[in-house]
């Protein structure tokens, strides 16, 4: 599995082989959602070749939101190579490397400068504004990591209600990974093209999506690990986050099944829903 420097780099490049023209397509694509004030729009960070559009609708509602700022939740997949095995050691189970390491990290943060989740909505964010001649919103992120099953204990979650009070909310999530490459029984692989496979990934998401709504915050981290899905750490905070006495749903506007079976190097099937959702009252 590649390290998240070499997810970096992969998708500069493919950003760089797409070019403004490329770019601009996808923003032309894009469908239109709205960003309100108090709800959130969810974007996946797979290829741009396949779901930039949806990364790009989110960016647009940004911009066209007028907000000066904007809160994005993103995905710390390990940190950086030198920290991996602190990691390693956190994800085991210890103390002392999970205390330093489970909390939400500001975008500042150095454990957070490898990453990549937030790297191409930054860009198309940027690439809108310009084309609408706005100055682009200061993106303020922030990283859950190992959040698990006890949310209300995770240092620097009241930093992201109070920053979600004043500011729209975005986050990023690739909610479901599997096949050869992600280790995935053989017996119970689906491939992403066949009949049932779609279906499948939506009623796995939307539970995850329901079970956030919900507070059952033991049973979606059950579900997450079941089917790898990296809204493990963002889910939980972002519930949270909007849960303000008003009830909220979660819903899936447009959802792909991106395959990379050809970037691992594995055998098909090998794949990655990438959704636009929405958390709306």
């Amino acid at each position: 599995m590649k390290s998240a420097v070499e997810w970096k780099d992969f998708y500069a490049r493919e950003r760089a082989s797409l070019g403004d023209a490329g770019l601009a397509e996808r923003l032309e694509r894009a469908p239109v959602v709205e960003l309100r004030q108090g709800e959130a729009l969810i974007f996946p960070h797979t290829k741009m070749t396949v779901t930039g559009h949806l990364t790009a609708a989110v960016a647009r509602a940004v911009v066209r939101s007028g907000a000066d700022e904007v809160l994005a939740l993103g995905v710390l997949h390990g940190a950086r190579e030198a920290d991996a095995k602190r990691v390693k050691r956190a994800r085991a189970g210890d103390p002392i490397a999970r205390g330093a390491l489970r909390r939400v990290h500001a975008g500042e943060d150095a454990v957070c400068a490898e990453e990549f989740s937030l790297d191409g909505f930054q860009v198309l964010l940027a690439f809108e504004s310009a084309r609408e001649g706005r100055k682009p919103p200061r993106v303020v992120a922030r990283y859950p990591f190992l959040v698990g099953d006890e949310l209300t204990r995770l240092p620097g979650l009241d930093d992201v209600v109070r920053l979600a009070e004043r500011m729209p909310v975005v986050a990023t999530t690739d909610p479901m990974h599997h096949g050869a490459g992600y280790g995935t029984p053989e017996h119970t692989r689906r491939g992403e093209h066949e009949a049932t496979t779609l279906t499948f990934a939506r009623f796995s998401i939307q539970k995850q999506l329901d079970m956030l709504m919900d507070g059952k915050w033991v049973a979606f981290q059950q579900l997450a690990d079941l089917v790898r899905s990296d809204f493990r750490d963002t889910g939980p905070v972002l519930a949270h986050a909007l849960r303000r006495g008003t009830p909220l749903r979660g819903e899936i506007v447009e959802l792909h099944l991106v395959d990379y079976a050809d970037v691992l190097g594995t055998p098909p099937p090998t794949w990655v829903a990438g959704p636009l959702m929405r958390i709306a009252a």
